[in-house]
């Protein structure tokens, strides 16, 4: 990979064009998600290519290739005009903002000229993909794109905590990546054990947040088996939760709608006049059953959050 010094941004492609990246599978193959998956985790969304390529168990220079081929795909489906972009973007580069990371030093960040557009073709294929910045020490490190982050963000919540719950505690059992353990990983008997645990008390929520007359918290649907309990508040578990048809469950799970204290519909600013109509969505709608206050007004918080980003 070409390391160029100082930190390189490049923030054209907008959230829903990320989105919609990661809707194609034939440019976001299941390696792309998994490296996104490990830099969302890690302090800043920003690690080392070469850490990546360790905790996969694969060769740095086969991941190299892989992110410089999406990179590839992508600037060709922005020269095709596919992906939304930023406005006014297109033909210049955003000003450059410095990380958080403590061990980049202030002489190697590049300088906030505008790039003529000229410019932006010699750019490596992977920058299309990541940020990148270089430490005191030499390490290069990749870095998300802020809107990327936002839809991978939306993509993860919505998908609900347990699939990333069993992952964890995969990862920690080295046997189950094909890796011999060390003396410090987990014993395959206690994987087992603990994504039991996992799935039993998955399966314990959803049992105890059905009240008496079961339905969807948005649409009143009924049918019990498309209901499934959505937690709210600090997202544990050891409540009950709120139940929701799939598709209003997705959104309330994302942090897409939220109630207010008198349990009225409200609605992200993300979602367009079309989404809204397809998903059924009526601002100020009442929902069909009590709630926590405190509870929602903590979902409420990181919907508003998110809301504001998208101004």
């Amino acid at each position: 990979m070409a390391r160029r010094k100082g930190l390189k941004r490049w923030d054209v492609i907008t959230t829903d064009g990320w989105l919609k990246l990661m809707g194609d599978t034939s440019v976001m193959s299941h390696l792309m998600m998994e490296i996104f998956e490990r830099l969302y985790d890690s302090t800043d969304h920003m690690d080392n290519g070469k850490n990546i390529a360790s905790a996969l168990h694969m060769e740095y220079r086969a991941l190299n290739a892989g992110v410089g081929w999406a990179g590839g795909k992508i600037k060709d489906l922005m020269e095709k005009g596919l992906l939304p972009l930023q406005d006014s973007q297109s033909s210049v580069k955003k000003k450059k903002e410095v990380p958080s990371l403590l061990t980049l030093k202030e002489d190697v960040i590049a300088d906030t000229e505008v790039i003529p557009e000229e410019k932006e073709e010699k750019r490596p294929p992977w920058e299309y993909v990541f940020d990148g910045a270089e430490g005191e020490d030499g390490t290069y490190f990749w870095i998300l794109k802020p809107e990327a982050v936002e839809a991978f963000r939306e993509i993860r919540e919505a998908r609900g905590p347990d699939n990333r719950k069993l992952r964890k505690i995969l990862e920690e059992d080295e046997s189950a990546s094909g890796e011999e353990g060390n003396l410090f990983s987990r014993a395959p008997q206690n994987t087992v054990s603990r994504i039991r645990k996992v799935l039993d008390e998955a399966d314990y929520f959803q049992r105890k947040s059905i009240g008496e007359d079961p339905c969807c918290f948005l649409c009143g649907a009924k049918r019990i088996s498309l209901l499934k309990a959505y937690p709210y508040g600090d997202g544990e578990r050891e409540t009950k939760g709120l139940l929701f048809c799939p598709t209003h469950g997705t959104l309330f799970s994302a942090h897409l709608i939220s109630f207010n204290e008198r349990g009225e519909l409200l609605i992200s600013t993300k979602l367009s006049e079309e989404e809204r109509n397809l998903f059924h969505l009526n601002e100020g709608e009442k929902a069909k059953g009590p709630f926590i206050r405190r509870r929602m007004a903590a979902h409420r918080k990181i919907f508003n959050q998110e809301a504001r980003k998208s101004k």
